[in-house]
């Protein structure tokens, strides 16, 4: 079973935590449980109601998209995001590609935790805006 240090460790390595402090992550590591999975185990259905986010600890992780993989994902991939801070249904598949194990961020828990410290909602703000910035310069080079 993984220490509270690995999954704060796992936590920093995804850019919506990376710029927490200590504090703030081990309150969203607390409010989280690790679960392990098993090769060809579906861990997320598409268009399912968002119950949260996880990252990947060990192993590999295959999505899809109407049947169509669109990516594969390794430790210290987060999936699930948008779902957990959005509430949107499941926009993926997700199918487990290996053996491996999660750290899983139930909805309730994870906002739960935010509102006990406020503190994490500002720096995802900080976060989803850098983001949306990134993806509009992109877009005006494309133009």
């Amino acid at each position: 079973m993984e220490s509270m240090l690995d999954v704060r460790a796992a936590l920093k390595h995804v850019d919506l935590f990376a710029s927490l402090n200590d504090e703030l992550l081990d309150a969203v590591a607390a409010s989280s449980v690790v679960e392990n999975f098993e090769a060809g185990e579906q861990l997320v259905r598409q268009g399912a109601e968002a119950d949260g986010a996880w990252v990947i600890l060990d192993g590999e992780v295959r999505l899809l998209r109407n049947s169509q993989v669109v990516a594969e994902y390794g430790p210290g991939k987060m999936v699930g995001d948008l779902s957990l801070l959005s509430g949107a249904p499941h926009s993926v598949d997700a199918i487990a590609k290996t053996k491996g194990s999660r750290v899983i961020l139930g909805v309730g828990e994870f906002r739960a935790a935010v509102r006990r410290h406020p503190d994490v909602a500002f720096e995802l703000i900080r976060v989803l805006v850098d983001r949306i910035y990134h993806m509009q310069e992109a877009a005006d080079t494309r133009k």
